[in-house]
């Protein structure tokens, strides 16, 4: 699912937010007064209705949303420019709806048809059913199966079934038929099912069977449920059912649908599950990572937190290299190299790693030596890379001399200290520096710099067939005059 891989308490300050947010919104549509008491019943449904369907429609957006917000630098930012246009649209919404109420005129309350009352009546235990069921396979903590339904559904209608009718003219009255005892007896013959279907299939039919009963005992005449044994008639809460398809009945089948939508998105659908594979360790996954390199674009499912913010974060990202027991990673939403594992030096503290294999891929390192020269001399390699089809990234790494000037430093080659990402120059001495994974873009931007000795290893990754133009974007190379010596 969507929501699964964020943060719970993310998903659950985004579902308070998309309920506050709507019914803020209707508050201040109906200028900030108490809201009115809704004409008649399909006016209040429409009302909740409509303000469900709106809080959902929030919540999802904040669920997509909060995928791209997570990755940014300032999250806050993020997150207020989504619950400002969330709060506009909503009152929008409020605003639309309410004049769309106030356009409508009342109706005149005509007489429910027959066919109507009779759909209300069967569909009271339909759902009631369901709810008894919904909530068994939610105690017991097991998955749901579709077919059930079926047999469900027949056990919830049996007592009022043709056969059933014939049935009760051999044995007796309605109230005899509708008891505790005959539900045994509907057991006991559906018990072969278990061993023909299922154990599950068995037990619905009997429970269709009592969910009938038990909403039987709202209507007023009651029920004989202790039948032969006992002809007292139970009801419940003085028989507020009085005839199929009243008010009372309509009111009951809302509730019903209501409870059984909300069950139905906190149980599992389908058989049970296996048992969960222990999780790879770390070594493990290295392991894997070595054998897939070269061969494949690798790419990781991670969760963890930035190390300097302590700010959680989880998605997918491609892997570059490992070094030790750490991994260099790419986001290609932001292009944002960085390094990855449960070491203190790491960018991102891992908590769990998945890898997944992309498509074919080669990879071609060139190692380019520079003495007394400018970098620009290393570019030619760079367009050559960038000429070839299929080029996903062009990255350099290496050490750079430069010669040593007196009372100053290089301004050109400054060291990076970047707090969540890898720092891509570094300096170890005067004058000598290490340059980590640099783009094509950000070494044609040091073209300029004239160094003593560089040792430089260009590696390029292709996919195979070509997929389109390369995902480094490369500025022109420089004017030769710019670049000599």
């Amino acid at each position: 699912m969507l929501g699964m891989t964020i943060d719970p308490w993310t998903l659950s300050g985004l579902l308070v937010f998309s309920v506050v947010v709507t019914l803020l919104s209707n508050w201040m549509a109906g200028g900030f007064r108490r809201p009115a008491r809704p004409r008649n019943l399909s006016h209040a449904i429409r009302a909740v209705v409509a303000s469900a369907i709106w809080i959902l429609l929030v919540f999802a957006a904040g669920v997509i949303a909060t995928r791209y917000i997570e990755r940014i630098t300032n999250a806050l930012i993020g997150y207020l420019i989504f619950g400002g246009v969330a709060v506009v649209l909503s009152l929008v919404r409020a605003q639309l709806f309410l004049r769309i109420e106030r356009q409508q005129k009342p109706r005149v309350k005509a007489a429910q048809p027959p066919w109507l009352c009779h759909l209300v009546h069967y569909l009271s235990y339909l759902l009631f059913a369901i709810v008894l069921y919904l909530v068994s396979a939610w105690l017991l903590r097991r998955p749901i199966e579709l077919l059930a339904f079926i047999p469900l559904c027949i056990g919830a209608l049996l007592p009022d079934l043709a056969v059933s009718r014939r049935l009760e003219g051999r044995l007796g009255q309605r109230e005899e038929w509708h008891s505790i005892a005959i539900g045994l007896l509907i057991a006991l013959l559906t018990l072969p099912l278990a061993r023909l279907i299922s154990l599950q299939t068995w037990y619905v039919i009997p429970l269709g069977f009592f969910s009938h009963l038990i909403l039987d005992m709202l209507t007023p005449q009651g029920v004989m449920l202790l039948w032969p044994l006992n002809p007292t008639r139970y009801s419940v809460f003085g028989g507020p059912v009085k005839s199929p398809g009243s008010s009372a009945e309509r009111k009951l089948v809302g509730a019903l649908a209501g409870v059984a939508a909300i069950l139905l998105l906190v149980v599992d659908i389908g058989p049970l599950p296996p048992q969960p594979a222990p999780a790879p360790t770390n070594e493990q996954t290295l392991e894997r990572y070595y054998r897939m390199r070269g061969r494949n674009l690798v790419f990781a499912y991670v969760e963890g937190a930035w190390q300097a913010t302590g700010r959680r974060i989880n998605g997918q990202f491609e892997i570059l290299n490992a070094a030790g027991e750490s991994y260099v990673m790419l986001d290609r939403y932001t292009g944002k190299v960085f390094t990855a594992g449960r070491s203190g030096d790491d960018n991102l503290y891992l908590n769990s790693i998945a890898l997944q294999a992309g498509s074919s891929a080669t990879i071609k390192p060139t190692e380019v030596h520079l003495q007394n020269q400018h970098l620009a001399d290393a570019l030619p390699v760079v367009y050559q890379m960038q000429r070839e089809p299929g080029l996903q990234h062009i990255y350099i790494s290496g050490d750079v001399v430069v010669p040593a000037r007196p009372g100053a430093s290089d301004p050109t080659l400054r060291a990076d200290y970047a707090p969540t990402g890898l720092r891509k120059i570094q300096s170890h001495e005067p004058g000598h520096y290490s340059l980590h994974y640099l783009t094509a873009s950000e070494l044609i931007e040091l073209a300029n710099l004239e160094v003593e000795e560089a040792d430089l290893v260009i590696v390029a990754t292709y996919t195979a067939p070509a997929t389109g133009p390369t995902v480094t974007p490369l500025p022109s190379p420089p004017p030769a005059a710019e670049a000599a010596p």
